[in-house]
């Protein structure tokens, strides 16, 4: 459940502007980890709060348990800012296929992963990457 969650986290767009249906406990724990943040919105799906917000000129996501908990987060960071160690092998393996200019940092469980999606003439494929430099391909795409 708390991954479906999380994946819903990175996939939904639809955001409310209030914070009506937000339990207190959530918007406490929101700001003791986004004291700065701006431009904040809400959804509630299930038993999950997930809110949309700038920080540092960044969009954000970030998703809340009802129990206030931060369960993930997530932000589009530039290639460049991938782990050396980790676009070093991304080049090797898929060094014929066109990388992208943007990846999906993901925070889940106190681990970082990387969702990349590279592509050639022949297919797509959505990589979650790791900063060991452990790749799993999570789906191929023919074109």
């Amino acid at each position: 459940m708390v991954l479906t969650a999380t994946i819903m986290l990175f996939t939904s767009t639809a955001f409310a502007k209030d914070g009506d249906n937000v339990s207190a406990k959530v918007k406490a724990a929101f700001q003791t980890n986004f004291a700065s943040a701006s431009q904040i919105s809400w959804k509630k799906s299930s038993d999950f709060y997930f809110a949309n917000f700038t920080l540092n000129q960044q969009t954000v996501q970030a998703a809340f348990n009802e129990e206030g908990e931060l369960v993930g987060t997530s932000r589009k960071i530039a290639w460049a800012q991938l782990p050396l160690n980790l676009s070093v092998e991304l080049n090797k393996k898929y060094g014929d296929y066109t990388l992208p200019e943007q990846v999906l940092e993901i925070m889940y469980e106190g681990q970082t992963s990387y969702q990349v999606v590279v592509e050639n003439s022949k297919q797509s494929l959505s990589l979650k990457c790791y900063d060991t430099g452990e790749i799993k391909v999570q789906k191929k795409t023919k074109k």
